[in-house]
């Protein structure tokens, strides 16, 4: 463990520079492809996400050459802690459309309430850790440094009981989409908008007639995999959000805290794979509505 580095040891440059230069990659093929679907809600989350990333690796990396500073690292520390604030309200949107195009029947929450219940919950999170953040940044000792670790940790933890609630919830409306048990009447089967990438015929006409009324029809190969990509991503968050909860409750000496390898197996690679699956499982691809179809009509 080195003394003067708040750390406890030095990041290695190899590795901040490939995650920046990962980050940047990504990030950039969120802007180009929401820009590309004119799925303009993606710059508020997941692009405004990878940024954060790119800026708290920018600062990892400049701690590599100048270990003992703490500007670089509390640049790190708080964007990294943040940014998949950003994430998670994107996941809320993708499973707030899922819910309208197979069916709000199955749902315990009309979509625009989930929408709103947990985009809430993360805006809370998302202060709360800023707050941490901030008054980490700004202490003149150890003691005003750790209140604020704790103070992140509280934002971090609302966020784990969002994510939680949200996958029980969800998990709930796939079991009652794939058993056909609604809750609420069915609506009418006429009108039923379907993603244009489900479409197969070369008409412009985005408005089929259902073919079935059970939800587990309107469960197109699009949805599934668009519900496969939110999974993966969902996972992997969780994956991080449990690590960093457990990371700053040790404290900034903590042994896991001071441990580069854990940081970069469990903060850096979860949140890298979790934006690089919505790349490859985007949005614009499986369940694009509305004008978005404009873009690849």
């Amino acid at each position: 463990m080195i003394d003067d580095s708040p750390y406890g040891y030095v990041p290695t440059l190899w590795i901040c520079a490939l995650f920046l230069v990962l980050y940047s990659l990504t990030s950039v093929a969120h802007l180009a492809q929401a820009t590309y679907y004119r799925m303009w809600w993606l710059l508020p989350t997941m692009v405004l996400g990878g940024i954060g990333e790119i800026i708290g690796w920018a600062g990892r990396t400049w701690s590599s050459q100048n270990y003992s500073k703490d500007s670089p690292f509390f640049m790190n520390i708080v964007c990294t802690i943040i940014a998949p604030s950003f994430m998670t309200a994107a996941m809320f949107i993708i499973v707030g459309r899922i819910i309208n195009l197979v069916g709000t029947e199955y749902s315990r929450l009309r979509p625009r309430t989930y929408s709103i219940l947990f985009i809430s919950a993360d805006f809370v999170a998302l202060v709360v850790q800023a707050i941490g953040g901030a008054t980490a940044s700004s202490a003149d000792d150890p003691k005003g440094a750790e209140k604020g670790a704790n103070i992140m940790v509280a934002g971090i933890l609302v966020q784990m009981v969002a994510i939680t609630i949200y996958c029980i919830i969800q998990g709930d409306y796939l079991w009652r989409v794939l058993t056909d048990r609604p809750i609420r009447p069915r609506s009418s089967p006429s009108g039923i908008v379907t993603p244009r990438s489900d479409i197969e015929d070369a008409s412009n006409n985005f408005t089929l007639e259902k073919e079935a009324a059970s939800g587990r029809a309107r469960l197109t190969p699009n949805i599934r995999n668009m519900l496969i990509g939110l999974g993966i991503t969902t996972v992997f968050i969780y994956i991080r959000s449990i690590y960093r909860t457990i990371e700053l409750l040790g404290g900034w000496n903590g042994a896991i805290f001071v441990n580069e390898k854990l940081f970069n197996a469990l903060d850096g690679m979860p949140i890298f794979v979790a934006m690089f699956v919505l790349n490859v499982f985007h949005p614009g691809r499986f369940i694009a509505i509305g004008k978005e179809r404009n873009a690849i009509a």
